[in-house]
């Protein structure tokens, strides 16, 4: 049965309190009720910047040379929590969004990675070019008022910042430059010329993909669960900042002592002396170290079932020094992962007792969590 309208839009009352010395936690249904899923992927992933490739991503080879997303006439493809996407480059080099939904009966425009100049549907043949048009419509004789202009491929906003690629569905969203804020400036410390893709890595994950945004906006349980980033980082001076869109966490490396020099994985030295921590509303972090940068994409795929995206890119990856020290960042990555996944699945487990529905927040620790509870409320209550 439906869902009735007047219950639907009471249950979107997130009803916490704008100051968090006063506020309690976010319900324990928002983590829960599957209904609510759906209403966030219309009222916050369809209205918001979603990460969606580099510009460095692979389309395949053309005249035996490998091609990426920055050469004209490639293509790649994606998917934003259940809307299929495609990115173009044409001839002229212009990069485009667009829906990956045909214009005719909902087929996959494109499928894959490629290089070509037009796409074809591989469902009923449409063909479409790379700006959108659509230009071929085999059998289509004896339509009646049937307009090929009316019936280009549905374009999205597309953006980018350094080579990370957005996309988004809403046309009255405000720019990417709002939602990142000062970002680019703050992360200046780090040069992101000449970075490559290193490594990729999936985790699914039994919770929320709110239960695993809330574990990552806090430095709260470092000193609990995480003991090899409790040595790297000085927690009495870990601070959290929030700004409209995004929070940063200010990690500072501990100084070093010679009897754990061997066991450090960041020791201080030149360049970057902080790790950035930042999040970008609502689903996207990027980790700024003194020697590569990562991103954790986090996307649901059920109510409890989570997907993160982990992508580390390094400079000069492929050399040798480079791979030791990508396998070292990969491995001290998985360890906290993997603690992290432990701690989100058994809170997971925690919202679904019949002994709990809310908790309060640490006003010094989990500012971060506050913010992002306040954003959510804001995106669902809009119409």
């Amino acid at each position: 049965m439906p869902a009735n309208p007047i219950t639907q839009k009471k249950s979107l009352q997130v009803d916490v309190n704008e100051q968090i010395e006063c506020a309690q936690t976010l319900a324990s249904r928002f983590y829960t009720d599957p209904s609510i899923l759906e209403i966030e992927k219309e009222r916050i992933f369809r209205r918001t910047w979603q990460l969606v490739g580099t510009l460095q991503h692979a389309c395949g080879e053309a005249n035996g040379a490998k091609r990426t997303i920055a050469d004209p006439e490639t293509f790649f493809t994606a998917d934003l929590t259940g809307e299929p996407i495609v990115v173009v480059r044409d001839k002229q080099g212009t990069l485009r969004a667009f829906s990956n939904v045909c214009r005719h009966r909902a087929g996959p425009i494109a499928q894959g990675s490629g290089c070509k100049n037009v796409l074809r549907c591989g469902y009923h043949g449409w063909t479409y070019t790379l700006d959108g048009r659509l230009i071929g419509t085999p059998d289509v004789e004896g339509v009646e008022f049937f307009d090929r202009s009316t019936m280009s491929m549905v374009p999205l906003r597309l953006e980018t910042w350094e080579q990370f690629i957005f996309v988004n569905f809403d046309a009255q969203a405000e720019p990417l430059a709002a939602f990142l804020g000062e970002i680019p400036g703050q992360s200046r410390g780090f040069q992101f010329a000449g970075l490559q893709l290193a490594e990729r890595r999936e985790y699914v994950i039994d919770c929320n993909w709110k239960v695993y945004v809330d574990n990552y906006l806090e430095g709260y349980h470092i000193p609990i669960a995480h003991p090899g980033l409790m040595r790297e980082i000085d927690y009495a001076q870990y601070r959290t900042e929030t700004f409209r869109y995004y929070s940063q966490q200010f990690a500072p490396i501990r100084a070093i002592k010679s009897e754990d020099a061997s066991e450090r994985f960041y020791p201080p030295g030149t360049g970057l002396r902080e790790a950035l921590y930042l999040w970008v509303f609502p689903n996207l972090m990027v980790n700024i170290y003194p020697d590569n940068v990562s991103t954790n994409l986090i996307l649901p795929i059920a109510q409890e079932k989570t997907l993160t995206i982990f992508e580390w890119f390094f400079h000069d990856a492929g050399s040798s020094k480079m791979q030791e020290r990508l396998k070292k960042a990969v491995q001290f990555s998985d360890e906290v992962q993997q603690e992290d996944i432990g701690l989100c699945e058994s809170v997971q487990r925690g919202l679904r007792s019949a002994t709990y529905d809310r908790g309060r927040y640490s006003v010094r620790r989990e500012n971060g969590v506050h913010h992002f509870h306040m954003l959510l409320s804001e995106f669902l209550k809009r119409p």
